[in-house]
């Protein structure tokens, strides 16, 4: 059961959200842009289920994490479009972590009494 575990926080490594991207930007147009800086393991366009159009954001695994740290630091247009948002996923269980601290911050601070 651990390596099970240990693989797919693997998986997340080298992972990046993308998002501002064109709704006509496909999967092979990110691996072939991305591509320039390391090799891409899986690209990932996220998808309305009734529709099939692109949302405007997706995922990319770079084999090599380095390289996500890297390509942040880059300003990206592609299809036309500047992408907006690029965020280095660093694992769910530390993602998941951070949600519940902002959650209980966010609680503790909008439910906090006045004091007189």
């Amino acid at each position: 059961m651990q390596k099970i575990k240990e693989k797919k926080m693997e998986s997340d490594l080298g992972k990046l959200f993308i998002g501002g991207i064109s709704w006509d930007t496909d999967e092979n147009r990110l691996k072939e842009y991305f591509g320039q800086y390391g090799q891409v393991m899986e690209v990932v366009i996220m998808r309305d289920r009734i529709t099939g159009r692109a949302r405007g954001f997706g995922f990319i695994v770079f084999a090599d994490p380095a390289v996500a740290e890297r390509v942040v630091m880059d300003k990206h247009m592609i299809d036309g479009r500047t992408v907006s948002k690029l965020i280095v996923i660093v694992g769910l269980l530390h993602t998941l972590k951070m949600s519940f601290r902002f959650c209980c911050f966010s609680s503790a601070f909008l439910h906090q009494p006045s004091i007189k």
